[in-house]
């Protein structure tokens, strides 16, 4: 099934209808891709996530020539086409050993929290797994289809990665956040997936005075923290209710704060890309 939605997307340049995706969309084990929320029409903190696609790039030994005017023009023409206002979207960069390597801007099926999950939380477990770069944004479809399958199966929201020593490196699709007497932690930025958001929050959270660190995170302390939340492109800042059978509190007064913060510095930055 294709994962383009909506009616048109773009490849090398070219605008095509979604019916032709199939066709056009070729699946290469080296595959960079960053996804980025569209609100208002206005593609969110789309400076950071051109720095991490370029990134990812180089972590894995090739040089991206795309320039953030090209990458910002190619997401305001696609965003036209499809008369889009919110949506997620998903640049994909493969074929990166040719000269030239294909580029795509398609849209992609979004679904956003219920009102209702930012009171109440949401459900998660434990699974254990490792990327093999985890600063680098790259297509895992063994490792997504298999978290999918098991999303379904328990009825939860997100999978919590588990390394081999027992450390909690990130969410499969988000990274992670943990309270414990009013002070912020996250697992290191070595370890994970270094998330736009993830960004926005540690700095957001120094800049109002929230004690925050970063430190190695393991299954065992899990018990000790008042409340956990995820964050990421289309949950925000998310809180967990449960990891398995530890539960959480959605109600912690930083928690709060840390949403409220968040969503005003999102609302900043539509004002001024207006």
């Amino acid at each position: 099934m294709s994962d383009a939605n909506l009616k048109f997307f773009i490849f090398n340049n070219n605008v095509y209808p979604v019916e032709e995706f199939d066709n056009l969309y070729v699946e290469d084990s080296s595959s960079l891709y960053e996804v980025l929320r569209v609100n208002e029409s206005v593609p969110l903190f789309l400076e950071e996530h051109y720095e991490r696609l370029i990134s990812s790039g180089k972590i894995i030994g090739h040089n991206i020539s795309l320039s953030f005017d090209e990458l910002k023009s190619q997401i305001q023409l696609i965003t036209q086409k499809n008369n889009v206002v919110n949506h997620n979207i998903k640049i994909v960069i493969n074929n990166l050993h040719n000269e030239v390597p294909n580029i795509y801007y398609f849209f992609i099926k979004t679904n956003y929290p219920d009102a209702s999950l930012y009171e109440e939380g949401v459900k998660t477990f434990l699974y254990s797994a490792e990327r093999d770069n985890p600063n680098a944004k790259i297509i895992n479809t063994n490792l997504r289809n298999t978290i999918n399958t098991l999303l379904e199966e328990k009825n939860c929201y997100e999978a919590i990665l588990v390394n081999s020593d027992g450390y909690i490196t990130e969410g499969s699709r988000s990274n992670l956040f943990f309270i414990k007497d009013n002070t912020l932690y996250t697992t290191e930025g070595k370890d994970v997936l270094l998330g736009i958001t993830r960004k926005r929050i540690i700095e957001l959270a120094r800049s109002n005075e929230i004690n925050t660190i970063e430190k190695p995170i393991h299954i065992d302390e899990l018990k000790d923290f008042s409340s956990l939340f995820i964050s990421g492109t289309s949950p925000k800042v998310l809180p967990i209710n449960a990891v398995d059978s530890l539960k959480y509190s959605t109600k912690d007064s930083l928690l709060l704060k840390i949403m409220k913060i968040y969503d005003n510095e999102i609302n900043s930055y539509i004002s001024s890309h207006k």
